[in-house]
């Protein structure tokens, strides 16, 4: 192994010690809502069931992408079917987040940003308590940040293999949490863009990676249309996220900008999962245009809850909900805050040295946005920019510790030269 891959390792195992460490440490935390859902469905799948509802009717169900049901399946499968040991399990994914975080870091900016960036994510606690909740965000990050580096890849020698590779890692994500869906757009475009000189080439390129992608997706969107009335492309969820994202809860007082579950309406006898969130979409879609007047003031409100800058008391409520002990919430926004602020020095030093780097790194932070707008914020949504913040964050530390190592270098001659005058 080379210097740079034994350092890797090194931190790799850091980071796989404190996800165990927290794993551990929130082991008799209570798991409620999605973490639930993910955890009773996969079961469900285990025991042969297939993908169903936990609770009466007992239908179909596709409220969530599959992946992270198929990997508590398997799980559940091999007997590894506690709270712990699915904590533990994707702690050893986010381990693997960090190690393709540190290749990404070094295609950016060799081998030193590589190791600062895998440091800086061995310890952001925004990563591993996100890990910690037994959500999907563990298993996302690891196929978005595969996807970053496949788009490195494919910058830097334009075969169809990697293009396929790019497509079919960003349908992965995709069928982990839906908004990476946008990713075929917002990545794999100006990926091809700057890959090839022609038009026609990059068409062909991106067309390639297209290909892959709906190749990836195509089985569960077919599935889905054998057992649903309603076209279900991922998830039924990204429907009904509709209309607790708007309605009047959502769109005046302290809740504006969030989202509420009771802005839900009741299901209708023989309604099934899809034709329920479908009827809860059209219901949100109609509150937002009738009250168009609110716009600027709740996409203000959603954008600042997205960036943690707004109500920082119900970030950490609404995280604690999801998972995430209050106090650990709390810590792991505090140190985004640092990592946002380093971040974006970082981008304006990439900017100027290496800018396909920070136009592949700026493509989940766009879309997280774009998400925010459409639909609500909160910390949850602003995972999948996490690994660039760190990224950018590194490149902000690297520097800085070149220009003090630099500073210190300059001083030392000085220093000896003085030393010797004393003497004499």
């Amino acid at each position: 192994m080379s210097r740079f891959g034994k350092l890797l390792g090194l931190i790799a195992l850091g980071g796989l010690a404190i996800r165990w460490a927290y794993a551990i440490h929130i082991r008799d935390y209570l798991v409620q809502g999605d973490a639930m859902t993910f955890h009773l469905v996969g079961q469900r799948i285990a025991d042969g069931l297939g993908f169903t509802e936990h609770v009466p009717p007992g239908g179909p169900t596709a409220e969530h992408p599959p992946g992270l049901f198929v990997f508590w399946a398997i799980l559940d499968r091999l007997g590894a079917n506690g709270y712990l040991t699915h904590r533990m399990a994707l702690g050893l994914v986010g381990t693997g987040t960090v190690v393709l975080l540190g290749l990404v870091g070094r295609r950016i900016g060799g081998d030193r940003l590589g190791l600062v960036t895998a440091a800086l994510a061995a310890v952001y606690p925004m990563l591993w308590t996100a890990e910690g909740s037994l959500m999907s965000e563990g298993l996302y990050g690891f196929f978005l940040v595969a996807s970053l580096l496949a788009a490195l890849w494919v910058r830097e020698r334009p075969t169809w293999r990697r293009a396929a590779a790019l497509g079919a890692l960003i349908g992965l994500a995709a069928l982990t949490r839906g908004e990476a869906l946008a990713l075929i757009v917002l990545l794999a475009v100006p990926v091809a863009i700057a890959s090839r000189p022609g038009w026609r080439g990059r068409a062909a390129l991106w067309g390639v990676s297209l290909a892959a992608f709906a190749a990836v997706l195509a089985p569960w969107t077919v599935f889905n249309l054998t057992r649903f009335d309603q076209p279900v492309l991922i998830s039924t969820n990204s429907n009904g996220v509709f209309i607790g994202a708007n309605c009047e809860d959502t769109y005046y007082g302290d809740l504006i900008g969030a989202w509420r579950f009771q802005c839900y309406t009741e299901r209708l006898p023989g309604e099934d999962e899809a034709e329920f969130f479908a009827r809860q979409r059209r219901i949100g879609i109609e509150y937002a245009l009738d009250h168009a007047d609110r716009w600027p003031a709740v996409i203000a409100a959603r954008l600042g809850r997205l960036l943690d800058v707004y109500r920082f008391d119900q970030s950490v409520f609404f995280n604690s909900a999801e998972g995430r002990p209050a106090a650990w919430a709390a810590r792991a926004i505090r140190a985004y805050w640092v990592v946002g602020v380093l971040a974006i020095a970082g981008a304006v030093l990439l900017a100027r040295r290496r800018p396909f780097g920070l136009v592949v790194l700026a493509a989940p932070i766009v879309m997280v946005v774009l998400v925010a707008i459409v639909t609500y914020g909160g910390t949850r949504f602003r995972y999948g920019a996490e690994p660039s913040l760190v990224v950018l964050a590194s490149v902000t530390l690297l520097a800085a510790g070149e220009r003090l190592a630099a500073w210190w270098r300059a001083r030392r001659p000085d220093r000896a030269g003085d030393a010797g005058a004393a003497r004499a």
